[in-house]
């Protein structure tokens, strides 16, 4: 009780000197402790009074973990299920129970909660300047109230980082938690806030509304209005059996590591597919009779039509403009520039070769070491024949991911 008394006397002397003092402009990293009383005690704060506006804020947080564990995450090859559609919905949940979690918060009706994660590609765009790969995650919440969001927000991105940790946990517990922290906050008496910038404290002045056309419309899909061009083809060619489609998902799982938005296309090499799952809504409009079924959902888009003849890849390639690279598996007599894939050099069910697939547009040729030693006396051979010496493009393992992405890389020119 002493203790007490002798801060309830210096009291008065310390609001006298603060009343004294000139006023200083408000510091949005260190502001008044207006959850302590003049007591010392902890408290909610009073917000009867202040005005309703519309408030925003949005967090971060990342999680940095093996490469390894990355890939089981991106390949949806977890125990425990699709990690990240977890975890977004799990941070989604605690900005709503926010209020639950943090003594003070004011329980708030959210209008918006938004929960995006990335990977954290080991280089280029994303990359973290020590290397270490993982996902990042950024939290955007929104409320009309009469109090800030940014704990809900905080809340949001940590319990998202915390459960994709749980949901690997048996296989990297070395994983950690990193940079948490407010982006961005507006709204309320202390106005805009950015964590690159200063508070923004006057009002925006108002910009009177004039009459104007209306724009034409960008369509987001890849070939409408407003899109770019067609990104870089790179096909994977070879005979049935040459190992094409293991080392074609471990290129499109690397280049995605390394911050590349990856395209793809497959020539089915047989006549007729069904039309998505048996079962599903796609496939049922199928067999009821239409032609060309389109599908729609938030962030993708897919269509399944029925043509005369087969469509030439070169028509496809014109809608992916929403990519940094396309793979093509297959399309041997495309034209496209390829890397020749073969584990035996021969097609056993046609006794072809895959040396005879070499051609001016492969750019390389992944193979294993007795197929490169025949392919080089082939061209030697066929040199003394011809008299015209024979080049062949750059040989790289084919079970060697890495120096098979390293290749494209460089021939992409990144």
């Amino acid at each position: 009780m002493a203790r007490r008394t002798t801060k309830a006397t210096a009291q008065p002397k310390a609001n006298a000197a603060h009343r004294a003092a000139a006023p200083k402009e408000r510091d949005a990293y260190r502001d008044t402790l207006t959850h302590v009383d003049e007591k010392g005690d902890v408290r909610m704060v009073d917000v009867s009074e202040k005005a309703t506006t519309q408030r925003l804020a949005i967090a971060e947080g990342s999680i940095l973990m093996h490469p390894e564990t990355q890939a089981m995450v991106l390949e949806d090859r977890a125990k425990k299920g699709d990690v990240l559609a977890c975890a977004r919905i799990a941070g989604i949940m605690a900005s709503k129970r926010t209020s639950d979690l943090i003594p003070m918060c004011h329980p708030l009706m959210i209008t918006k909660s938004k929960v995006d994660i990335e990977p954290i590609p080991a280089t280029g765009e994303g990359a973290r300047e020590d290397g270490r790969v993982g996902f990042h995650v950024t939290a955007t919440l929104g409320v009309t109230g009469v109090t800030g969001i940014e704990m809900e927000a905080l809340c949001a991105a940590s319990v998202a980082c915390l459960t994709i940790y749980d949901m690997c946990k048996a296989v990297d517990r070395g994983m950690e938690i990193v940079d948490v922290r407010l982006l961005h906050k507006e709204g309320g008496r202390s106005g805009v806030w950015n964590r690159a910038g200063a508070a923004e404290e006057a009002p925006q002045p108002e910009v009177e509304k004039t009459e104007q056309e209306p724009a034409e419309p960008v369509s987001p899909l890849p070939g409408g209005p407003g899109s770019a061009t067609p990104a870089p083809a790179l096909a994977f060619i070879g005979y049935q059996n040459s190992g094409k489609t293991t080392l074609v998902e471990k290129v499109i799982t690397r280049l995605t590591q390394r911050g590349l938005r990856v395209g793809t296309i497959k020539h089915h090499g047989h006549k007729g597919f069904e039309i998505d799952q048996p079962g599903k809504d796609s496939w049922r409009h199928a067999q009821a009779g239409s032609r060309h079924v389109g599908l729609i959902a938030p962030g993708q888009y897919a269509e399944y039509a029925y043509t005369e003849g087969e469509v030439p890849v070169t028509d496809l390639l014109t809608h992916y403009t929403d990519v940094d690279i396309v793979i093509v598996e297959g399309y041997k007599t495309a034209g496209l520039p390829n890397i020749v894939v073969t584990r035996s050099g021969v097609d056993r069910l046609r006794g072809d070769t895959s040396f005879d697939l070499i051609d001016g547009n492969t750019v390389a040729i992944a193979c294993n070491d007795v197929v490169e030693r025949d392919f080089r006396a082939r061209a030697t051979r066929e040199a003394t024949e011809t008299g015209a010496p024979r080049t062949l493009p750059p040989f790289i393992s084919i079970n060697d991911a890495a120096a098979i992405v390293n290749f494209i890389m460089k021939w992409l020119g990144r």
